[in-house]
């Protein structure tokens, strides 16, 4: 009777899995753990060792997939935009006025955040009647 070893690297896995949501550790180790041992397991299968590559790149496979779950349950947890964790109630459930000290803060720090909102004026096209006119030296008045 062989050891059990992916049923036992599953189990774990799941464990560390809802140990990490829980918490909400970052959801790219257990790819980047996978891609460190992808590197090993094409390490193995070229040493010859055909068995226990093929063990390995079922670890793989466990590995990236708990890592695409991770990042798929992070992406519905975290609201899509900053404004939703600023807009939630006050303790006593009521809706608090936005700061707008804190808005024009906010508004230094990322300048292109409303870059839609301000118009830009359209380029020509290259038409190549001056572009390629430059002259060096004196200035004619």
């Amino acid at each position: 009777m062989e050891f059990p070893y992916l049923e036992l690297f599953g189990a774990l896995l799941l464990v560390y899995l809802g140990y990490s949501y829980w918490q909400q550790l970052d959801p790219r180790y257990p790819v980047g753990a996978g891609l460190v041992l992808l590197i090993a397991t094409a390490l193995v299968e070229a040493g010859g060792a055909d068995a226990a590559a093929d063990l390995l790149a079922e670890f793989v496979f466990l590995l990236l997939l708990g890592g695409a779950v991770l990042l798929l349950l992070e992406r519905f947890r975290r609201p899509a935009h900053p404004r939703e964790i600023s807009g939630a109630g006050g303790p006593g459930g009521e809706e608090q006025a936005p700061d707008t000290t804190d808005e024009r803060e906010r508004a230094t720090q990322d300048p292109l955040d409303h870059l839609q909102q301000q118009p830009v004026a359209p380029v020509d096209a290259p038409g190549g009647e001056d572009d390629q006119d430059e002259r060096s030296g004196d200035c004619e008045p």
